[in-house]
């Protein structure tokens, strides 16, 4: 009796034995690296990430009116996907902000800015498992979730220096990744839009686009190269026009994405302006950002 016992023992282990556990890339079927935002859908993904930026932009004539913004930030994200057709994000983000004028009159301000959150919802897949074609519609917000910055003597900030517009800025989109051997490749394009905020300033519409390539040679790291752009209309200050900062910036944005480990991707890259149109002499400096994303 009891051999008959022992020899159905392995049997019911396994079938009492709890779910195993995948790696991102085993349950998707696809070795890509991917940034925070990129990732292919599964149920139950879900992708912690940290952004690191740093930046800068001058306003005006250096000898006249110029007014020098420089920030430290810092994003953390979280992505879950609770049906393999839809990812929803959120993301807060931790800044570091300092505005200089030709005075040398200077604000500092410090603290998290403007939350935003997301859904990603992908309405084509060529297959379920390791597709070649994604397209998903991208829908969001910011929130004004940033508090307003005083002075030491309780006087509010300038808006420049503020780390968020303290308006509601809906957005939508679309993007396309495609797949092909050791190649990836996206396209996206977003519009926003911006009600009124802070002292009655109004963010001026937006478009921003994207469209990247990546080429993967080992599983371990991946180079990409993407041609970022964004156009935005004129904002208003108590209804009255301020066209400076409006126009159209292009980017060019080389980075090096790196697997150390199982499920963690660091990113590292520079956004360089290469095409600046904007209104009212503002030059932006290269963009300096590093990223780390980590799927649980």
């Amino acid at each position: 009796m009891w051999k008959s016992c022992l020899a159905l023992l392995p049997a019911a282990l396994l079938l009492h034995s709890p779910p195993a556990l995948a790696c991102a890339t085993c349950a998707c079927g696809d070795p890509t690296l991917t940034s925070m935002g990129t990732e292919q859908p599964f149920s139950g993904r879900t992708r912690v990430a940290s952004i690191t930026r740093a930046w800068g932009l001058t306003l005006g004539d250096d000898s006249l009116d110029a007014v020098t913004l420089r920030e430290l930030r810092v994003d953390l994200s979280v992505a879950y996907a609770p049906l393999p057709w839809l990812i929803l994000s959120a993301m807060v983000p931790l800044q570091v902000r300092t505005v200089q004028d030709v005075s040398l009159l200077r604000e500092e301000a410090w603290g998290p800015g403007d939350m935003e959150v997301s859904a990603k919802v992908f309405v084509f897949r060529d297959r379920d498992f390791s597709p070649d074609h994604l397209l998903a519609v991208l829908v969001g917000s910011e929130l004004p979730t940033s508090p307003t910055l005083s002075d030491g003597q309780g006087r509010p900030l300038s808006l420049d220096a503020q780390l968020g517009s303290g308006s509601v800025d809906p957005f939508a989109g679309l993007a396309y990744t495609g797949f092909r051997g050791s190649w990836s490749f996206i396209v996206s394009a977003t519009g926003s839009l911006s009600t009124r905020g802070r002292e009655g300033f109004r963010g001026g519409a937006a478009l921003r686009t994207t469209v990247a390539a990546q080429f993967q040679p080992s599983p371990a790291w991946a180079l990409r190269l993407a041609a970022d752009t964004r156009l935005e209309g004129a904002s208003t200050l108590h209804g009255v026009r301020d066209p400076v900062g409006s126009g159209f910036i292009g980017f060019l944005s080389p980075e090096v994405l790196f697997s150390p480990a199982s499920d963690v991707v660091l990113q590292l890259g520079v956004r360089a302006p290469v095409l600046n149109l904007l209104s009212g002499r503002v030059r932006q400096t290269p963009i300096l950002q590093a990223a780390v994303a980590y799927d649980l």
